[in-house]
This record gives C-alpha cells, sequence and structure tokens, in this order.
C-alpha cells in the first residue's frame, strides 16, 4: 500500500513500506531518472529482517511534481527525508541506502543539522556529496598527480554541463533520444524512465550543482558511512566516491564489479552489504566483510593457498604477516586463491557469484588471461619466477593494487 506523506512545502510524496514496522527501519532513496521501483529486488531481499521503507523522491513516480527550481535544491530534499522519517519511524533512528541523486541528497541530510540524531547509518552507491566533490577536485587540481583523476571525472561528467542547457535536454527526453543515449551507456539495467520523470527531474542538477561546486562548505558526517562504489560506473569514477576519509571517519569502502544501476544488476549484494552495516551500527559484532572494508591493509581477508610447494609456504606466511586469514581448504569464498592445482576456475566462479570481487594468483599466464576474459570483475595476478619469498612480496604488493582497482 502506498500512503501520502506531505513535506513542510506542502509537496505530497508517495511512500511505500514492507517488511515488519517493529523492526530496524531501512529507508532506500533513489536517483534520477528513477523512482522507487528501482529497489525492488533489494526490498524482497531486506522484507524479512528489517522495515523497509521506499518512496518517490519530488518530481518522480507518484509523488507531486513542483514546477519551481527552488523547490529541489538539497536543503528542500533533506527536509523532505524527515517527512518521510517523522511518519515511518518517529521514535527512532532509520538507516539510509541511497543511489545516485537519492544518495547526494542523502549525504546531505547526514551532514546536516535539520537530521542530526535521526539516521543510524548510511550506505552511499554512485551517489557523493556535491560539497565533497567541489573539495576534491580544487585539491586534486593543487598538483599535477591529481590531474588524471579529476581529467577522468570531468570526462564521466560531461552529461551534467549538457543538462544545464535550457530546453534541449527536455527534447532529447521527449523524442526518445534520451532513452537511447541512456540504454547504450548502461544497457537494459537502466530501465525505461518515464519521461515526465526524467524531464522533472533535470531541476535537481540546475539547482544544486553549480552553487555546490563553486562554493563548497565542509560538511562532516558522524554516522557510519558504507560507500559501495561500483568499478563500471560510466557516470562517477570510484576515486571520487571513495576519497571521503576527511569527512566520514568511520567509515567502509567495497569496490565493486558492476555498472551503475547495480541495485537493478545485483540486489542480492546490495542487499547483503546494507544489511551488515545496518546489523552492525544496530551492535552486532563487525562481520568478516565489514573489517575488510574497513582495513587499509589485509585486515578481515580470507586467503586461500593451494599446494605445499616453497611458493605456498611464503606466499602464506606473507599475507599472514599482513594481517590476512590463511587457510588451505574450506567451503568459504575466499577474496584472494592462491592457486597451483588447477582449481582457479571454480574459486572464479564462486567470487563472481558473490559479486564483491577478488583475486587470483596463478602461475599459469594462458589460464590467467582465460580467466580475466571469463571474470572481468576480478583480478587476476600471475606469481612470477625468482626466489619465492621475492615472489611472495611481488604477490602481496600486486594484490594491493588490485584492490584499489579504478582509484
Amino acid at each position: 500500500m502506498v500512503r501520502r506523506v506531505v513535506s513542510r512545502d506542502g509537496t505530497r510524496i508517495a511512500v511505500a513500506e514492507a517488511g515488519d514496522p517493529a523492526a530496524p527501519t531501512v529507508v532506500c532513496v533513489h536517483g534520477y531518472p528513477d523512482d522507487r521501483s528501482v529497489w525492488d529486488g533489494v526490498v524482497a531481499r531486506l522484507e524479512p529482517r528489517f522495515h523497509v521503507v521506499t518512496y518517490d523522491v519530488r518530481g518522480a513516480g507518484e509523488s507531486d511534481r513542483p514546477s519551481r527550481r527552488a523547490a529541489y535544491a538539497l536543503d528542500r530534499l533533506a527536509t523532505e527525508l524527515a517527512a518521510v522519517l517523522d511518519e515511518v519511524s518517529p521514535d527512532r533512528p532509520a538507516h539510509l541506502v541511497a543511489h545516485d541523486w537519492g544518495s547526494i541528497q542523502s549525504w546531505h541530510a547526514v551532514t546536516g543539522d535539520r537530521l542530526r540524531g535521526r539516521i543510524a547509518s548510511f550506505t552511499s552507491i554512485s551517489g557523493p556529496s556535491l560539497d565533497h566533490v567541489g573539495h576534491w577536485v580544487r585539491a586534486r587540481l593543487r598538483r599535477p598527480s591529481g590531474w588524471g583523476p579529476a581529467l577522468r571525472q570531468l570526462v564521466h561528467s560531461a552529461y551534467i554541463v549538457f543538462f544545464q542547457i535550457p530546453l534541449v535536454p527536455e527534447l532529447s527526453w521527449r523524442s526518445g533520444v534520451g532513452r537511447w543515449v541512456l540504454r547504450r551507456l548502461s544497457g537494459s539495467a537502466a530501465g525505461r524512465p518515464a519521461v515526465a520523470d526524467a524531464v522533472h527531474g533535470l531541476e535537481l542538477y540546475r539547482a544544486n550543482v553549480g552553487v555546490r561546486l563553486s562554493r563548497p562548505r565542509p560538511r562532516p558526517a558522524e554516522v557510519p558511512v558504507q560507500v559501495l562504489a561500483p568499478l563500471g560506473d560510466p557516470y562517477v569514477t570510484p576515486a571520487l566516491q571513495t576519497d571521503v576519509a576527511r569527512w566520514a571517519p568511520r567509515l567502509w569502502v567495497r569496490r565493486l564489479p558492476g555498472g551503475h544501476w547495480i541495485p537493478r544488476e545485483r540486489p542480492d549484494v546490495i542487499a547483503r552489504c546494507a544489511a551488515e552495516l545496518v546489523e552492525f551500527a544496530d551492535l552486532a559484532p563487525e562481520s568478516r566483510s565489514l573489517r575488510r572494508a574497513r582495513s587499509a591493509g589485509f585486515e578481515g581477508y580470507s586467503v586461500l593457498v593451494t599446494g605445499a610447494s616453497r611458493f605456498a609456504g611464503a606466499v602464506s606466511a606473507a599475507f599472514a604477516a599482513a594481517g590476512a586469514e590463511v587457510r588451505r581448504d574450506g567451503t568459504e569464498v575466499p577474496d584472494v586463491a592462491v592457486d597451483s592445482q588447477g582449481s582457479a576456475a571454480e574459486y572464479a566462479r564462486r567470487m563472481a557469484d558473490r559479486g564483491e570481487g577478488g583475486c587470483l594468483v596463478l602461475h599459469d599466464p594462458a589460464e590467467a588471461a582465460r580467466l580475466r576474459k571469463k571474470f572481468p570483475g576480478l583480478g587476476v595476478v600471475l606469481a612470477g619466477d625468482g626466489s619465492p619469498d621475492r615472489a611472495a612480496q611481488r604477490v602481496l604488493r600486486a594484490v594491493a593494487r588490485n584492490r584499489h582497482a579504478g582509484v
């Protein structure tokens, strides 16, 4: 059942709920040009354990579509979120899971005063704070080594400049060109957005991007923050999403194989990652996956090493010294598989099914090339020649670089 919640400025917001209202509340906020249906797969996996709330942001779905640009400013969106929280979780803090512009507006809410104490945790997907972006760009442009990441993000963000042009973006959506371009860039996972949602949602960009990027403010987050950064996102680079430790001292980062619309592509992965942070914020023990996402080293990593060679012993010792849990067998999906027994394809399949990446360390270049092609979301490292200890150290450094792929 869908009910209407009225924001402070009179905008009516369509809100849907699933699961047990007595369970912890998880509010999912969609982006542009979606509506709340982008979360359907995630909701189906979360509702057995949580009270899950989705709503159509103003301008989209069944909610009102204000005509004035000022109605789409981030402060108004934060007020809208506050109205939803007052309705669905008035007596205790709720957990936020947000994507794209839903994440941008949630960052604004999480780092502001209006909802202080009302949010228990925040999982962000493919949507940085605009103020953080402004600071990030300035910091990159101050030194030549940062020009490359800044330029890459500029190329990814070219569509934002197009959206600032009067009338032409509206015409592109109404003529069907906008939807065609969207599917070319993102495939079927982008869905088929409603023309009215796409047209009205343009005001999100026009009301906020220029003012926030030109005059960014410091906006720290006090709540636990998890960033899920798809490595194949054509709009937001992983570097821009994940370089937020300055603003989020309690931070977990996962770089995931997938594209911008990963909530549709892998709702199982998004639901699992979000649930782990929700449970931890509600005082459950920190999972191994969260320890892995928090650690700058190899804490929380599960490394499987096969064989009994000198190299196997050396690489086991190297990973153990770096803080990883090293094992020789077991049913758990490893984060790193160092294989010399021809089982790499099976480990790769299990890592791909899990959907959180992983790394294979192999001796055979032909097998490495084959598995790279078959499982593009996984890292593949060649063990190389030389003494076992030196080879093990090279592997350790290479796996560490793979951990930060895209950054």
